[in-house]
């Protein structure tokens, strides 16, 4: 059986040495040996500590956010897509239409967009271009609000184990 060392300043684990092998000034024999070594000894078990727990749940939160972009928004009887790679484009030509509109330009009016599905959507209006644009904005603006909703409750938190509990799935 391995024995593994702690470092008594912080708690972190030191690892397990061979036999002869010089100890760390600080290094002390923990009972039993870490599930994983991002954990520290509490000097009963080896325990989560609360930064870790949180950096693990904020990546699971922005995990999530990218997920609810991929999944895209309901449009016009499909999905429109409303990824970060795509909200540049909707933003492009929304202007576009909005300086048509402004400039009393015409649009196109076979103008359509292309949807997850591959299929396409009819715009044959700038106005419909700019409230499609306009569509996907909100989306996008409301599920960041539910990430920063959830990530500033989870740093919010001083507890791991009321972090480790914490439900982030609820708003999407």
């Amino acid at each position: 059986m391995q024995t593994f060392y702690f470092d008594t300043n912080t708690g972190r684990c030191l690892g397990s040495f061979g036999p002869g092998t010089t100890l760390p000034p600080m290094a002390q024999a923990a009972g039993a040996a870490p599930s994983d070594g991002r954990q520290v000894w509490n000097g009963d078990a080896w325990v989560w500590p609360v930064e870790v727990i949180r950096a693990d749940v904020l990546a699971a939160i922005a995990t999530r956010y990218q997920a609810a972009l991929a999944g895209g928004l309901a449009y016009g009887g499909k999905v429109l897509q409303i990824r970060e790679v795509d909200q540049a484009n909707l933003t492009a030509m929304g202007n576009e239409a909005r300086w048509a509109k402004a400039g009393g330009a015409p649009w196109p009016a076979d103008f359509a967009w292309r949807m997850a599905d591959d299929s396409f959507l009819a715009l044959p209006t700038a106005d419909a271009m700019i409230a499609l644009g306009e569509a996907a904005k909100a989306e996008v603006y409301r599920l960041r609000q539910v990430k920063w909703s959830h990530v500033d409750a989870v740093r919010a938190l001083s507890d791991a184990a009321d972090v480790a509990a914490y439900d982030f799935q609820t708003g999407w």
